[in-house]
């Protein structure tokens, strides 16, 4: 028995204990309010852009008649050339993640591109849907964790570098770089600020330490700033990456330099099908302006405004193909086949691949995954 003096804190202590946080309900509204707001955002800027703005300089019906046109023999280039790009999409992540079998990589990259590119948000969701895909075929949350921060970053950075290669390409063969240039020089800061900071996370723990508390000031700034409690999880998360990632980069940086170019050169493959065979010449939007119409697109669906960057990246990309000499209607036509072949299958594929993992999951088939010791890019 508890002596007198201890029963009444013990007493207070199970009351406070069990008395809900008042704040609670009220800040969860708050989130729930905002991600509404989020996705009615998103849907108004989608419908925005596809109803109030292509249709001021080009024509759904005028496009659709472009596509009608395009003859077997481009169709059946475009469809190897989307099959493809489906099929390197692993290459990262096999780069990534020692001994990770062709198979599983699939059914995870298909199934977490669906839920990126269809549910509002879906970022976070598919985020999760990875670490748990993952897990079931026994990679670590370590391993995962270094994998998704390392591809991660390295898509970007070609995201951020690859409109610097082209505005450089399309001023050197003499012709307009659509007004891209500010776009480069954006690319060029966003690359000299990541490099900046990486090295400073790799250069000594210290350092990073010291830049993880950097973050932590600015972003408990914007916390009071909205009322919220601080934290302390930017330094924490800064220092784990670091001590992840080095190993991964150190000894398969090159790997998955490779595997980043070759996934993304295949979409900019499939680009090119569609705009050669929506009627545009090389005569008139030559290699490099296509290159740069891309990836001006690819920078702005990097921008997590709509899922899978709709509308926002079929009007850069349209915007940039009409200013490298395109017809409106053409250069519609090219984006909307392109559009359709790599928005379209990963969401029919996605369901089909979650089905058959968790077929796989209740039936215990990956219990032995790993086994295998192949190279991870084949």
């Amino acid at each position: 028995m508890l002596p007198a003096g201890l029963r009444p804190v013990r007493a207070q202590r199970a009351h406070n204990e069990s008395v809900p946080d008042a704040g609670e309900p009220a800040a969860k509204k708050k989130s729930r309010v905002f991600r509404i707001g989020g996705v009615v955002l998103g849907v108004a800027l989608v419908v925005g852009i596809f109803v109030g703005v292509i249709p001021q300089f080009a024509s759904y019906k005028q496009a659709w008649t472009a596509m009608a046109r395009m003859s077997p023999g481009w169709w059946a280039a475009i469809v190897v050339a989307a099959a493809l790009s489906l099929a390197f999409a692993v290459w990262p992540f096999q780069a990534a993640l020692p001994r990770l079998r062709y198979w599983p990589g699939f059914m995870e990259v298909q199934t977490s591109t669906a839920v990126s590119t269809t549910v509002p948000a879906g970022g976070a969701l598919a985020l999760g849907l990875t670490y748990r895909m993952f897990g079931s075929f026994g990679f670590t949350a370590v391993a995962i964790t270094s994998a998704v921060a390392t591809t991660g970053i390295w898509n970007l950075g070609f995201k951020f570098a690859l409109p610097i290669v082209a505005v450089v390409l399309v001023a050197a063969t003499g012709h307009s770089t659509g007004g891209a240039v500010g776009v480069a020089l954006l690319g060029v800061l966003a690359i000299a600020l990541s490099g900046t900071v990486l090295w400073l996370v790799f250069r000594d723990e210290d350092s990073a330490r010291r830049l993880g508390r950097l973050g932590d000031r600015i972003v408990n700034w914007l916390l009071r700033f909205f009322r919220r409690s601080e934290q302390g999880r930017v330094e924490r998360a800064v220092v784990n990456f670091r001590d992840q990632s080095a190993g991964v980069i150190r000894e398969r940086g090159r790997l998955l330099t490779a595997a980043v170019l070759a996934s993304q050169f295949a979409v900019f493959f499939l680009v090119l099908f569609c705009v050669r065979a929506a009627g545009i010449p090389a005569g008139k939007v030559g290699f490099v302006s296509v290159l740069l119409s891309f990836a001006i697109a690819r920078l702005a669906g990097a921008l997590p405004l709509t899922p899978g960057g709709l509308g926002s990246v079929d009007a850069a990309f349209t915007g940039m193909l009409i200013a490298s000499g395109a017809t409106a209607n053409q250069a519609l036509a090219a984006d909307l086949v392109w559009r359709a072949t790599t928005y379209l299958p990963p969401i029919f594929l996605g369901i089909v691949t979650y089905v058959l993992w968790r077929r796989g999951l209740d039936k215990g088939t990956y219990q032995d995954v790993l086994l295998s010791h192949h190279s991870p890019v084949r």
